[in-house]
């Protein structure tokens, strides 16, 4: 069976970009900009209150959902389209997730597990991984990385991180 060709729904990229509705006004905007390099620890630095508030709110709107302990998971990706943006989803759930599922699942994200108990309104961090290729730039150069990270690529590596906790 042969499929007749429609040069209307292919255009090329000069085509898309008169018309900056179709790619998305945000990124057309954060493109259309000069974007100087910046690294990802100042962009980081900038989004800690936005990702402390969202922290409280994944809390806030859980803690009669689920029984105390829980865990929130924040999966954080530096976007591809743009120098300077980086995107978290916060997902809580009841049970602790395997990290070398989550590692399998998002290879390109960060993960950062948190254990909230709502008796004690304590929140603590269980681990927290960057993503798989950063990971190995790490543990090549771990004289340049703070130890409790890599102590968490190396306990990710000997499977350590997903043993119950006890």
């Amino acid at each position: 069976m042969k499929f007749p060709f429609n040069p209307k729904l292919f255009q090329s990229k000069d085509e898309l970009n008169k018309d900056p509705a179709r790619v998305g006004k945000a990124v057309y905007d954060i493109l259309s900009k000069p974007q100087s390099p910046i690294e990802v620890g100042e962009i980081i630095s900038e989004y800690a209150e936005d990702y402390l508030e969202e922290v409280k709110s994944t809390i806030k709107a859980n803690v009669g959902k689920y029984d105390s302990p829980f865990y929130i998971v924040v999966l954080t990706k530096k976007e591809p389209w743009a120098l300077n943006v980086l995107r978290s989803w916060f997902i809580a759930r009841q049970t602790r997730p395997s990290a070398r599922l989550m590692r399998c699942d998002y290879p390109n994200h960060g993960i950062t597990l948190y254990r909230y108990d709502s008796k004690d309104t304590k929140l603590d961090v269980v681990y927290s991984l960057p993503t798989l290729q950063d990971s190995l730039t790490i543990i090549a150069n771990q004289h340049l990385y703070d130890p409790q990270l890599v102590q968490w690529i190396k306990q990710f590596a000997s499977g350590e991180l997903d043993k119950e906790e006890s």
